[in-house]
Parts: structure tokens; C-alpha cells; sequence
């Protein structure tokens, strides 16, 4: 018999949305994020995910954000451009989400296994992901 608590379930996701909204305020000096359509339903989305526990998803989602951004957006700083495209943390974004989608190495990138035996490690990748994504999109990069 399988046994969910669901109020710890609802705390768990109430907590880490507050991390998130929590986040964009720091990042943005409470202006919050102002994104063309397509990112702003990616973003909504990858928040819902990560406030479930879907950490590979997380991670996904937030390349497909900046893409979107970037593909709807008219950046005038070519600075953050440059940022977004070639930055440390977002080549590793870009790698992480391209090998977790096609798994480039020898063997899996991941299996139902190694998401309970590496949650907390797939855990910091999706919070990395998030805040890098949240810092693109207001141009904090």
C-alpha cells in the first residue's frame, strides 16, 4: 500500500514556490519579471515542475525559457546577450539540459533509478537552472 502525505506534500511545494518568488524579488529589487508570452508560460511552467519535485523537467524547461527569450526578446546590451549565450553558467545549462535530453555519453543520463539515488544532486542542478533562468530573463546575468 502506498501512503502519501499530502499536507507534508502541499508544505514541500508551498515552500519551494516561496523560494522561487523569494528569488525573482531578490534578483529583480521587487520589480519582478516582465517576459514576452512564450517565456512567461515556459517560466510558469518550470516554477509548477520544480515545486513538484520534477528536477530533470526543472532543468529542461529553463534552457526552453531562455530560449524563448531570446528568441522573442530584442536585447539592446549586447553585453547580456553575449552573457546569455556564452556564460559559464548558461554553457552549463545548455549541456546539462542537452545531455539529460539526449544522453550523449555511453549509457542513460538518466534512469528511474538515479532520480531517487541522485535527487539531491538533481535537485541543486534544477535550483542552479531556476535562478539562472530567473537572472536571464531580468537581465542580472
Amino acid at each position: 500500500m502506498i501512503s502519501v502525505d499530502l499536507q507534508a506534500e502541499r508544505r514541500v511545494y508551498a515552500d519551494r514556490a516561496r523560494w522561487v518568488t523569494q528569488l525573482v524579488f531578490e534578483v529583480t529589487d521587487d520589480a519582478g519579471l516582465r517576459s514576452p508570452p512564450q517565456a512567461a508560460a515556459l517560466f510558469a511552467e518550470m516554477v509548477q515542475v520544480f515545486c513538484s519535485g520534477a528536477w530533470v523537467a526543472t532543468v529542461i524547461l529553463a534552457q526552453a525559457v531562455l530560449e524563448a527569450d531570446l528568441a522573442e526578446s530584442e536585447w539592446s546590451d549586447g553585453m547580456i546577450l553575449n552573457e546569455l549565450r556564452y556564460g559559464r553558467g548558461y554553457v552549463w545549462l545548455r549541456e546539462r539540459r542537452n545531455h539529460l535530453v539526449h544522453a550523449d555519453g555511453p549509457g542513460p543520463a538518466i534512469t528511474v533509478a538515479s532520480r531517487q539515488t541522485d535527487a539531491t544532486a538533481l535537485e541543486r542542478d534544477a535550483r542552479r537552472a531556476v535562478e539562472l533562468a530567473i537572472r536571464g530573463l531580468a537581465g542580472r546575468v
